[in-house]
């Protein structure tokens, strides 16, 4: 007689039905995490290093400044300012505008903040060489200057978030008496939601013919809000869908590679030749690639580590060897606040990770958004002992004393 045997038992948290009910489970606890992550529930802000700080103001429309970037000439930063942002955002679908109400176009600013004097000088850049078309529809987001390594030429990068056209990447040559001369205006297909750039300086990188850097650019979102459907998706998108990406414009053939897919809100870039730093912003991370380029010339990356900050991360600046982190420590209060939903400023916070030596973060300012508020970029001037901050929805900019 032949004995059977019945087959193992198997437990039954390996059993695939089981697994139609823990996966979404795990996925709506973290999606759960991230959303009280956001509120700040358990985030108090109190102001810190706000001693030295000042306010720099100017006149009316130099105001709601995103992003800005430090020349090689001392005390110098070059400063993009949108004065309808306030009204019409494109990136976080806002849009009080009345019917046929004007609309200014922004501007780049040019501030001397260490000098003695008292104001900051502030002088607005004038453009040559440019269309009413792009003068008229230009609303600057994020920018990088691009010094040639050989010839010291300075080119300022500007993503253009122009509310009637597509959008594009502004080049534009920073003549010695800083006018802004149009070289020229980038867009494809996949240059559809930029929102920050990262040059690369080498040589190697760049166009044989006019010596243009190859740049990495981040698309905050894949989905735009043309009709209900899609408002409705990106929405969903901010927390959700993992849509997001990089990308790389490479100058040496005119065109554009997919370079990271699968991110959530990408925003800032940040780094050198050889590092990548990508800001994911609800998801409150800062990741590190090695960029690295094959034999045969091509350009790719490689994730080597992430750190998660108690903010929602916004533009990063790299200042020798540490990554400058800019953000909001009460995610959901800016958000409201931008949308008008109250009144109360929503606080600002910098940060900086040592990503070369020691990989600790650490807290360098944050301001309850009494004095400043909504900040999206900072970075540091060491040769002046300054830190510079710039804020979405806020005038002028904050100058500290770094002691």
């Amino acid at each position: 007689m032949t004995e059977t045997t019945s087959p193992p038992h198997k437990d039954v948290w390996f059993h695939i039905k089981y697994w139609k009910t823990i996966l979404p489970g795990i996925y709506l606890i973290s999606l759960l995490y991230m959303v009280i992550s956001l509120m700040g529930v358990f985030h108090k802000v109190n102001d810190f290093n706000m001693d030295t700080c000042v306010k720099i103001e100017g006149p009316p429309d130099f105001t709601q400044c995103e992003d800005f970037v430090l020349d090689n000439e001392s005390g110098i930063a070059y400063v993009g300012c949108d004065p309808i942002r306030k009204k019409y955002n494109k990136v976080m679908d806002i849009n009080y505008l009345e019917p046929d109400e004007p609309v200014p176009h922004g501007d780049i600013w040019k501030v001397n903040y260490a000098e003695e004097q008292t104001p900051a000088r502030i002088e607005k850049l004038e453009m040559s060489n440019v269309s009413d078309t792009l003068l008229a529809d230009f609303h600057p987001l994020g920018m990088a200057l691009d010094i040639h390594p050989t010839t010291g030429e300075k080119t300022l990068f500007v993503v253009n978030r122009a509310h009637n056209t597509l959008p594009s990447i502004e080049l534009f040559t920073l003549s010695s008496n800083a006018q802004l001369i149009h070289k020229r205006s980038l867009r494809h297909p996949k240059i559809y939601s930029p929102n920050s750039l990262h040059l690369l300086n080498d040589v190697a990188f760049r166009s044989s013919l006019d010596g243009t850097p190859s740049f990495f650019f981040s698309n905050d979102h894949y989905f735009s809000s043309t009709n209900f459907l899609t408002f409705v998706l990106k929405k969903i998108e901010n927390y959700v869908l993992y849509f997001s990406n990089v990308a790389l414009y490479d100058a040496r053939t005119d065109r554009v590679q997919k370079a990271i897919s699968g991110l959530l809100f990408a925003n800032g870039l940040t780094g050198t030749d050889e590092t990548l730093f990508v800001a994911e912003t609800y998801k409150r991370i800062v990741r590190q690639y090695t960029i690295v380029q094959s034999p045969t010339g091509d350009i790719t990356l490689d994730y080597l580590t992430r750190v998660k900050f108690n903010m929602a991360v916004d533009n990063l600046h790299y200042s020798q060897g540490t990554v400058v982190v800019a953000g909001h420590p009460k995610p959901l209060d800016f958000i409201r606040y931008i949308h008008r939903q109250h009144d109360q400023k929503p606080p600002s916070q910098v940060a900086v990770w040592d990503a070369m030596q020691s990989g600790k973060t650490r807290l360098v300012l944050q301001d309850d958004g009494l004095l400043f508020a909504t900040s999206t970029s900072a970075n540091f001037d060491l040769e002046n002992s300054k830190l510079i901050v710039s804020g979405l929805n806020e005038d002028g900019l904050l100058v500290c004393d770094v002691l």
